[in-house]
């Protein structure tokens, strides 16, 4: 019984004994920014979509990093009208999962293929856009950059999501990310790697 009692005096003595939680990761938006580009083989323009994301892992490893790091992309593009009608908005969504990503700066790059930009007449940068991203499993907190600068206040970033991701769905699989495109093996310094999972 006494040496219960030191035990027990010992542990409340010294409350840093008892581990604390670890910190979270951080996996911010810095910017994003898109771009008319052609394949190094020739071909029509597609419009590329760069998200810079700032990397903080939480501490505790020689080279710790953030594992399975999802970004979902939502863009929408505010396009002329048919036959001088009003104009119209059109919806694109896709997400990616990177393996982890290092301290840092890291991009993830999404496309849009020749045939629609000509089909909707896409010329220029989206009028919204948002990105939500995900780490092991849990909701990072969205921060400010993660979406585009008329969606200031919170409420307008939930109407954007609850709007136009439904919307979204009716151009399913035509924004493509980075590895599905010819430009897989573009940038291979700064592209991360993704979690590929094939129909078995």
């Amino acid at each position: 019984m006494l040496r219960l009692a030191r035990v027990l005096a010992c542990t409340l003595a010294f409350p840093w004994a008892t581990a604390a939680p670890a910190p979270a990761p951080s996996v911010e938006v810095v910017n994003l920014r898109t771009n008319q580009v052609r394949p190094s083989n020739g071909g029509p323009a597609w419009l590329e979509t760069t998200l810079s994301l700032n990397v903080r892992p939480p501490g505790g490893g020689p080279a710790p990093v953030v594992a399975a790091v999802r970004v979902a992309l939502l863009l929408a593009f505010e396009l002329p009208g048919s036959a001088g009608g009003p104009r119209r908005t059109q919806a694109y969504a896709a997400a990616v999962e990177c393996v982890a990503l290092e301290p840092g700066r890291a991009e993830v790059r999404f496309y849009l293929p020749p045939e629609i930009l000509k089909r909707d007449q896409i010329r220029g940068d989206p009028k919204f856009w948002g990105v939500e991203l995900i780490a092991g499993g849990e909701a990072l907190p969205a921060a400010r950059t993660a979406y585009s600068a008329n969606l200031g206040p919170p409420a307008a970033r939930t109407e954007f999501q609850r709007r136009w991701a439904p919307a979204a769905a009716a151009n399913d699989g035509i924004l493509q990310p980075q590895h599905l495109t010819p430009f897989a093996l573009e940038y291979p310094r700064s592209t991360p790697s993704v979690v590929r999972r094939e129909p078995r």
